[in-house]
């Protein structure tokens, strides 16, 4: 959870959604927080270091173009097809990493259905498998296919290891349909490893890249526009670790930039969580008795404690508001009036917004649909979220 002195005012927040006449769950977001965590992020980015924007972390096209401006961004990183599709028809000049290899099928789609889609994205691949059904796919075109490696640097969920990519790099360099501009090789192992384990850890990471880019570099490989090889790296946790001396060219972020409770951790210290889910208070009791002990209610110490249930619930998400509130642990988690207890309170808040913080943007924007922007106490716009499908 949050901690309070970087919450934002809620009481500010109920009274901007009353005015605005909202009575359903929603998704808000502070603009002036979000705005200040993209100078942050500008700010503790490495000198010379691209800064390519997570797509599915900020999942709203206003919000994307936004974080794309504010932090100079050489493109997105885009992990579904779905959002590939939507990006290219509305914003056919970004540059595309795919964060993921994709099935080739689902590339052939994108592929069929977006003319820009040679041009603007840069395919993931991760076997010589895979590097020849896009071969095949670029043949039956008669199309080039810019294409990266993906490298596994640690956290071996996938990619190739580091002692056989020279292998795959030369296979790829051998088939005409595919370009190949770079490496990705994404670390979110290392902030959650325990620190006797961490050192040696990011050494290996930092090894790993550097020998990649040095191996392109040897390979005449070029990146795009024909600058110096990509080699992406970093996450919202490590982002602002990354430059010209680990061989890194650009680095990744997206979800420190709303900063949900899973990246509320030492390393993004400075950031402000900037968008929380407001839920309506549908019930209160100054009391919590128990059911089915109604008789002896009045001997237990949970009496002295209150409910209150909301509209909706089973988020993503932990309550931060009304403070000193959570979920009850008599009534468990439900997604139609969901339980909270916590300490009494001097007047009902019913009719009144409750908030949560979510643990994640990139399950709960699409979940939403859209997002309302809170700006100097005012709801002032509505951003219709991406393409939710995977």
């Amino acid at each position: 959870m949050s901690s309070a002195e970087s919450l934002p005012d809620f009481a500010l927040w109920d009274g901007a959604l009353q005015q605005a006449g909202q009575t359903l769950p929603c998704l808000v977001l502070d603009r002036a927080r979000f705005v200040a965590n993209l100078a942050l992020a500008r700010r503790r980015a490495q000198p010379g270091t691209g800064l390519r924007v997570v797509a599915k972390s900020l999942a709203a096209l206003p919000m994307l173009d936004l974080a794309v401006q504010q932090l100079g961004a050489v493109g997105v990183m885009t992990f579904s097809s779905a959002m590939l599709h939507s990006l290219l028809q509305e914003r056919p000049a970004l540059d595309h990493l795919m964060g993921k290899p994709l099935p080739v099928g689902a590339a052939a789609e994108v592929l069929t259905q977006q003319a820009k889609a040679p041009d603007q994205v840069i395919w993931l691949l991760d076997t010589v498998v895979r590097a020849q059904q896009y071969a095949e796919l670029a043949q039956s075109r008669g199309i080039r296919l810019r294409v990266a490696i993906e490298l596994d640097v640690g956290l071996h969920r996938g990619g190739v290891e580091p002692a056989a990519f020279a292998a795959l790099l030369s296979q790829i360099q051998q088939i005409p349909e595919l370009q190949l501009e770079g490496v990705m090789g994404y670390e979110p192992h290392l902030d959650k490893l325990p620190a006797p384990l961490r050192k040696r850890s990011k050494a290996a990471v930092e090894q790993a890249l550097r020998g990649a880019a040095e191996l392109l570099k040897q390979r005449g490989i070029t990146g795009p526009q024909g600058a110096a090889p990509l080699v992406n790296t970093g996450g919202s946790l490590t982002f602002d670790r990354y430059g010209a001396a680990q061989g890194v060219s650009e680095v990744s972020l997206g979800s420190v930039l709303v900063k949900p409770q899973d990246f509320c951790r030492p390393a993004t210290r400075g950031f402000l969580p900037a968008m929380f889910i407001a839920t309506p208070i549908l019930k209160y009791r100054a009391n919590n008795p128990l059911p089915g002990l109604d008789g002896l209610n009045h001997l237990l110490t949970w009496r002295r404690r209150a409910n209150l249930a909301i509209y909706g619930g089973y988020w993503k998400a932990s309550p931060v508001y009304p403070h000193g509130y959570g979920y009850s642990g008599i009534f468990g988690r439900s997604s139609n009036q969901e339980v909270w207890s916590g300490p009494q309170l001097a007047a009902s808040p019913v009719d009144h917004f409750a908030f949560l913080h979510p643990s994640q943007s990139e399950a709960v924007i699409p979940e939403f649909g859209e997002i309302l922007v809170l700006s100097e106490g005012q709801i002032t716009e509505t951003w219709p979220a991406l393409s939710p499908r995977h």
